[in-house]
C-alpha cells in the first residue's frame, strides 16, 4: 500500500534523456524519492517482473517498442484487480495518438512541454486513486477473510448478512457515484432486517442528496438536494460517529417526515469516512416492535458495510464536492460580476497611433484569468462566464476613445452559440474582431466561419498567439481570418533574431496575398518594434506601445475623443482593414 509521497514507487520510460532528467527532478522536487527510469519499454517490462510501480510515465515514441506496444503488453499482463495508472507524456499533440493511448489503457495524457504544475497534480491525483485501490484491495482480502472465519458458525440470517459483505468485498467502482450507490444499496437490499437503506452524499455548501436507496421513494427523491433543515440535522447526527436511534427529531420539537410505506421503528446513520473527510451516511431502518434491537444489532456489521463503501465511492464523491466548491465560486463571482476589465491599445508602429483596442478581464481576487475560465469551462459554466465578461467589457468600451475596432476574447464553443453571442456583441460601440482562444481545437472550420459570417459584416476573427497552441499554419488557412496575432515568443529579440526574421517576413508576405493583417504581440522593447516596423508588420500591441488599463487612463491618455466612433463601412473594407498610413499597408512600396 501506498503509505506516503516517499513511499510511492514511480517508473520514468522516455528514450530522451533531458526529458528524463526532468522529470525526475520534478519528481524530487516534490518528494518523490522512489523513481526508476528507462530509456526503453522492453526494459521496464521486463523490471515489471519483480519490481511493480505504484505509476508509470510513459513517452509513446521511442525506437523498438514505443508506448502503444507497452499499453498493449501491460492490458495482457494477468491480475483483473490489479490497477496501475498510466500516465502518457508526449510531444505527440495528435487527437488520434491521444484516444489510441487512453483506449489502450493509459490513465492520463499531457503534451509535452506540459506545465509542471499541472504533471505533479495529475501524478499525485492518480497516486491517490492508486491508493485507494489498493485500500480496498486490502480491506476486501481482510474481510473475505474475516467471512471465510466465521460463516461455518453463522445461522441463515447471519449467512445472509456475510454474503453482502462478500458482495459489497467484490464490488468496485462504476463510472459515477449514483451507479456505484445503487450498487451497494442493492447488494444490502435483501438484508431480512432491513426495510430501508439509502446512500446520501454530502456536498458543497452544506447540502445533502441521495444517491440511491432501496427502495425508491417519492417522498426521498434521488440526485435532488434535501430541504436545508432536513440536511443539518443529518450533518449534525452523524458529525461524531454512527448515530442510532427511533427516528430523526429537530430540536424545536418537529419530527422529520418519513416517507414510508411502513413507519420506521428505528434508523441508524453510519459516516461515510476517508481520509479526505466525511463524504456522506449509510442511512438503514427497520420496522416493528423488534426493530430497535435487530436493528442495533447490524450497526457493527453496516459500519463494516459503510467502511467498504466510502472506498468505493470517495474518488467520485470528492470529486462532486471539488466541482461543487468551484461552482459556488464561479456562480458567485459571475452574479456579483467580481471583475472588470481592462484595454491594451492596439497601435500602429509607424505612428504609434492607437487604432483598436483588446479587452482583457481582471479577476477582483487577483486569480489568474486563464485559471478562472478552465475552472467554469470544468463545471458547465464557461459560456456564462464568458457573456458576463463580454457584457461588462462592452459596457465599459462605450468610454475608450475613437478606435477601428475593439478585440474581444471568446473561445471557440461560444462563436458557435450564435445567438448568444449575438445577443452579447449586438450594440457594440465599434465594430468587433473575436480573438480566438488558440489552445482549444476547431473540429469543423466551415460550420466556424458560417457562425462568424452570421453575426454580420461589423465582426470578424483573428487568430490569438499565432505560434503557440492550435494555431498552426492549417489553423490560419482553414479560418481565413481578418487579423493573425504573432505570439510573443515570435516577436521577443526579433531585431537579433534571423529566423525568426525570415519567418514573420514570410507571414508578412502570407498577409499581403490572403488580405489579412499581422498584429505583433508583446513588444516591449524599442528595438523589436523598429524590427517588426521593417519587415512589414503594421500593428503592434505590448508594454512599450501601451499597458493593460481602464477605459477612462486610455481615454485619458488619447489626444482627442471624436464623435461618431463606429463607422459604416463593414470591417472588411480594405481602407479599414489597416489605419496605418499607406507606406506601411501591407503590399505597399517601402
Amino acid at each position: 500500500m501506498i503509505g506516503s509521497v516517499a513511499s510511492a514507487r514511480i517508473f520514468v520510460v522516455d528514450d530522451q534523456e533531458p526529458n528524463v532528467r526532468l522529470l525526475e527532478q520534478l519528481l524530487s522536487r516534490s518528494g518523490f524519492a522512489n523513481v526508476r527510469s528507462f530509456r526503453a519499454g522492453a526494459a521496464m517490462l521486463e523490471a515489471l517482473a519483480t519490481d511493480e510501480p505504484d505509476l508509470i510515465l510513459l513517452d509513446l515514441h521511442m525506437p523498438g517498442m514505443d508506448g502503444f506496444a507497452v499499453l498493449r503488453e501491460l492490458a495482457a499482463m494477468p491480475g483483473q484487480d490489479r490497477y496501475l495508472p498510466v500516465l502518457v507524456l508526449t510531444a505527440d499533440a495528435e487527437r488520434q495518438a491521444r484516444t489510441a493511448a487512453l483506449a489502450g489503457g493509459a490513465s492520463d495524457f499531457l503534451v509535452k512541454p506540459f506545465d509542471a504544475e499541472e504533471v505533479m497534480l495529475r501524478v499525485r491525483n492518480l497516486l491517490e486513486t492508486r491508493r485507494l485501490h489498493v485500500a480496498v484491495q486490502a480491506r476486501n482480502a481482510e474481510l473475505v477473510a474475516q467471512v471465510a472465519a466465521r460463516t461455518t458458525d453463522l445461522q441463515e440470517t447471519e449467512a445472509r448478512w456475510a454474503d453482502v459483505v462478500t458482495s459489497l468485498a467484490r464490488l468496485t467502482a462504476l463510472e459515477t457515484p449514483e451507479a456505484t450507490a445503487d450498487a451497494v444499496c442493492g447488494a444490502m437490499a435483501a438484508l431480512p432486517d432491513l426495510e430501508f437503506v439509502s446512500v446520501l452524499a454530502f456536498g458543497a455548501g452544506g447540502t445533502t442528496i441521495p444517491l440511491a436507496g432501496r427502495p425508491t421513494l417519492d417522498g426521498l427523491p434521488l440526485n435532488r438536494p434535501l430541504p436545508a433543515d432536513w440536511s443539518n440535522l443529518i450533518r449534525d447526527h452523524v458529525a461524531a460517529g454512527t448515530w442510532f436511534g427511533s427516528w430523526l427529531h429537530f430540536g424545536d420539537g418537529r419530527v422529520m417526515p418519513q416517507p414510508f410505506a411502513r413507519e420506521l421503528t428505528a434508523i441508524a446513520l453510519i459516516p461515510l469516512r476517508t481520509a479526505g473527510g466525511l463524504l456522506g451516511t449509510l442511512a438503514a431502518g427497520a420496522v416493528g416492535e423488534q426493530g430497535p434491537t435487530l436493528l442495533a444489532r447490524r450497526v457493527p456489521a453496516l459500519e463494516a458495510f459503510a467502511a467498504l463503501s466510502a472506498a468505493l465511492l470517495a474518488p467520485g464523491i470528492l470529486a462532486r464536492q471539488r466541482d461543487d466548491t468551484v461552482r459556488n465560486r464561479i456562480e458567485r463571482v459571475i452574479t456579483t460580476a467580481a471583475f472588470g476589465p481592462v484595454f491594451q491599445p492596439i497601435v500602429a508602429l509607424d505612428s504609434g497611433t492607437p487604432v483598436g483596442y483588446e479587452a482583457l478581464t481582471r479577476f477582483a481576487d487577483g486569480s489568474r484569468p486563464d485559471r478562472q475560465f478552465a475552472d467554469a469551462d470544468a463545471i458547465g459554466l464557461g459560456l456564462e462566464l464568458e457573456i458576463a465578461c463580454l457584457a461588462a467589457s462592452l459596457d465599459a468600451s462605450r468610454r475608450l476613445p475613437a478606435m477601428s475596432w475593439l478585440s474581444l476574447n471568446v473561445s471557440p464553443a461560444l462563436v458557435l452559440e450564435h445567438n448568444r453571442l449575438a445577443a452579447a456583441i449586438r450594440n457594440a460601440p465599434a465594430d468587433i474582431v473575436l480573438e480566438i482562444t488558440e489552445h482549444v481545437p476547431i473540429d469543423d472550420y466551415s460550420a466556424f466561419r458560417a457562425a462568424i459570417a452570421r453575426l454580420g459584416p461589423g465582426v470578424r476573427a483573428a487568430i490569438d498567439d499565432a505560434g503557440a497552441g492550435f494555431s498552426s499554419l492549417r489553423h490560419i488557412l482553414e479560418l481565413r481570418p481578418y487579423a493573425v496575432k504573432l505570439d510573443v515568443a515570435l516577436v521577443r529579440s526579433i531585431e537579433t533574431d534571423t529566423a525568426r526574421q525570415a519567418l514573420i517576413a514570410g507571414m508578412a508576405y502570407f498577409a499581403v496575398k490572403t488580405g489579412c493583417v499581422l498584429v505583433a504581440e508583446g513588444v516591449e522593447t524599442p528595438a523589436e518594434r523598429d524590427a517588426l516596423r521593417a519587415l512589414a508588420v503594421p500593428l503592434g500591441q505590448g508594454y512599450l506601445l501601451g499597458r493593460p488599463s481602464s477605459a477612462e487612463a486610455n481615454a485619458a491618455a488619447a489626444p482627442v475623443r471624436l464623435p461618431g466612433r463606429r463607422s459604416s463601412a463593414p470591417i472588411g473594407d480594405r481602407d479599414r482593414r489597416v489605419t496605418v498610413p499607406a507606406s506601411r499597408r501591407p503590399g505597399a512600396p517601402s
